[in-house]
């Protein structure tokens, strides 16, 4: 799956897959590009919270809220068009130009956010929810349309670092992302930093304009409902594409519960203040970024079934050593004397480098399970198949917000025994489907 902008030369040696990608200016262009739109998409919400936050009792419809049920109206309004709209925009990405679907979604979403700066919407919080509503349907169209470019740009040796550099993008926006938000704000003053915010957008909105086209159909085009349908029974049907969408909705939706937990693992087993979770997080999310660059030089040389499997094993155990360290504190320590010992000081850098596996455990499994899909998926399909993994990985988020906050304070051992929990099935899942997985390769080679 060659991609026109890498022209046939014969080369002394083969070039590395992310020597390839560095010297490849369209791939380049949409990395950077997402880049720009992951960031500025976190800063967003920053924004909208800062403004809907401004007043510490807001009025809607007669009724008043304060600041934490005002944020959680907003990931509402946030959330809604993830779930419901990305198959729907999947379907038309599949129609329409790709470049011209990212160039508008980031143009969109770049007056959307300057909008948030009229007074208009500082005093109508129904207006802003609105707006917020409106971006994140243009971030619904923006994410099937530059996942189903990368397969068009790289050759398919390259996907394992393509897909690398993309996760590890991704993944640092979602752990560091957030926190970009407030500098901006502190350095331009909620009158500048919309603008400031926007400015990503259009810097993206530009670079998508160097990479080349899809091929849009040319047959008849059907009701976006039967082609929706169409591409829910091709992923129900292939067990390939299946399986693997299953995997990144069970990681993601696994990413999503250690940053939940992360604040209350800060407090009840680092005796840290809550809001220094970030060092946790960073932690994982180095480790994500070393496994990524792992994978993306050696894994194409490892049988990628082995990979995942192993990613899961590894997750599954350092979650499970993580969370055996609170019963430590609690039933192991007190024995020796060691009552008031917590892991903080010299001792912070075990459940941090717990934390740093399960990055790579994840690396292990996010890189090569997109790689296949990416791979699998015909062009026409790719819209319809990663517009539907969109709404899985949206979906998924939801749960572990609900399920660990509940677990984390209202079971005994609180995050220590929602990580077992989590942990434990994990492990025995990843060995059992390590096994099963090699032992059906070493029948099928026989």
């Amino acid at each position: 799956m060659s991609s026109s902008s890498e022209p046939a030369v014969d080369k002394p040696r083969e070039t590395s897959g992310f020597q390839s990608l560095f010297r490849n200016r369209q791939f380049m262009s949409l990395w950077i590009a997402q880049i720009f739109s992951q960031f500025s998409d976190r800063a967003v919400f920053v924004l909208f919270v800062a403004v809907l936050t401004g007043y510490q009792i807001t009025k809607v419809g007669g009724h008043s809220f304060g600041a934490a049920q005002m944020t959680s109206y907003l990931y509402v309004a946030f959330t809604i068009p993830a779930v419901v709209l990305s198959p729907i925009a999947g379907v038309y990405v599949d129609r329409w130009s790709n470049r011209a679907t990212m160039f508008f979604s980031n143009v969109a979403r770049g007056v959307f956010v300057m909008l948030i700066g009229l007074s208009y919407f500082k005093m109508h919080p129904i207006a802003t929810f609105s707006l917020a509503f409106f971006l994140s349907i243009g971030s619904q169209f923006f994410g099937p349309a530059e996942t189903s470019s990368i397969p068009r740009l790289v050759k398919q040796e390259d996907l394992y670092s393509a897909n690398s550099l993309f996760f590890t993008t991704m993944m640092i926006a979602l752990g560091f992302g957030f926190a970009i938000g407030e500098p901006i704000i502190s350095q331009t003053g909620i009158g500048g930093a919309p603008y400031a915010v926007a400015s990503g957008f259009f810097i993206a909105a530009v670079l998508v304009l160097a990479v080349p086209d899809n091929k849009r159909p040319d047959t008849q085009i059907e009701p976006w409902w039967e082609e929706l349908r169409f591409g829910i029974a091709y992923i129900v049907n292939n067990p390939t594409v299946f399986q693997a969408i299953l995997k990144i909705t069970l990681l993601f939706s696994t990413i999503i519960t250690l940053n939940i937990i992360a604040v209350g693992l800060a407090e009840q087993v680092m005796n840290l203040k809550p809001f220094q979770f970030g060092y946790i997080v960073a932690a994982a999310g180095l480790g994500m970024g070393v496994g990524n660059f792992w994978v993306g030089h050696h894994g194409k040389n490892v049988e990628s079934g082995k990979l995942v499997y192993s990613g899961f094993c590894g997750l599954g155990l350092f979650m499970t050593l993580l969370g055996s360290l609170g019963y430590l504190q609690d039933y192991v320590f007190p024995i020796f004397g060691m009552a008031d010992l917590y892991f903080n000081g010299w001792l912070m850098s075990i459940p941090l480098f717990f934390a740093l596996c399960i990055g790579i455990s994840c690396a292990f499994v996010a890189v090569p399970t997109q790689a296949q899909l990416q791979a699998a998926v015909p062009e026409e399909l790719r819209g319809k198949v990663f517009g539907a993994q969109n709404t899985a990985m949206s979906a998924a988020s939801t749960i572990p917000v609900i399920l660990t906050g509940v677990s984390a304070d209202n079971l005994p051992g609180g995050v220590s025994t929602t990580l077992l929990i989590i942990g434990i099935p994990t492990l025995i899942a990843g060995v059992y489907e390590y096994v099963h997985h090699s032992s059906a390769k070493e029948q099928s080679a026989v």
